[in-house]
């Protein structure tokens, strides 16, 4: 037969102990890590949000700092911009135009000499490179004397005299080749007879053409 007994036992002083101290061991690191716990959630996740309120707080300040400073930025209308940029135009295009009168003769002139030196030829203008075959390479200017030239509104006209009639057909074709002169004519060609020399005279000439601006 089984016997059992139902007295309450009386638990000895050591096992009391032992309880306690499970007791207050197991409230002490429920306390720790409930003061962890709230470290963590309150006092360590607020330092990212108050750096970002920091950050919010100095854009703000740097956005009306700028806003006022374009407020107190002139901003011109568009018919006024427009009006300033026909202005600076306009004198660009003078200042062009008078550098064009100032340089353009020089150069033509240049040209003109080039066409009156020995064993030089004119500047071709690239439209005119096939003409250039048909030049004489051997001729010699010395015996044309320009005697006057004139221009007005890119004519000039250029007066002298010339030996042959063929000593003024090369010039002209010459002139006609070169990038400064368009449309080169003979408007006056006469024989100019010297009665002290036994010469046969010079050929009096004048040729009119357009200068390339």
């Amino acid at each position: 037969m089984i016997r059992i007994n139902l007295v309450p036992q009386k638990a000895s002083p050591s096992q009391i102990r032992g309880q306690q101290f499970l007791l207050v061991m197991f409230l002490t690191m429920a306390l720790t890590g409930g003061a962890l716990f709230y470290h963590y959630k309150f006092i360590i996740d607020l330092k990212p949000v108050e750096k970002n309120d920091a950050e919010s707080t100095r854009l703000e300040n740097d956005l009306k700092a700028l806003n006022v400073r374009l407020s107190r930025i002139k901003i011109l209308p568009v018919a006024e911009k427009q009006k300033i940029a026909a202005r600076y135009n306009k004198k660009f295009q003078t200042v062009g135009r008078i550098e064009k009168v100032r340089s353009n003769p020089v150069f033509a002139l240049l040209e003109l000499s080039r066409i009156l030196s020995v064993g030089q030829l004119p500047t071709v203008a690239p439209a005119n490179v096939k003409q250039r075959m048909e030049l004489d390479a051997n001729w010699d200017p010395s015996p044309i004397f320009i005697t006057k030239l004139s221009e007005k509104a890119r004519e000039v006209d250029i007066k002298g005299y010339a030996r042959t009639h063929y000593d003024l057909s090369e010039l002209t074709r010459r002139l006609r080749v070169s990038e400064y002169f368009r449309r080169p004519e003979i408007v006056e060609s006469k024989i100019e007879v010297d009665k002290s020399k036994d010469s046969g005279g010079m050929v009096d000439f004048t040729i009119r053409a357009q200068m390339v601006y």
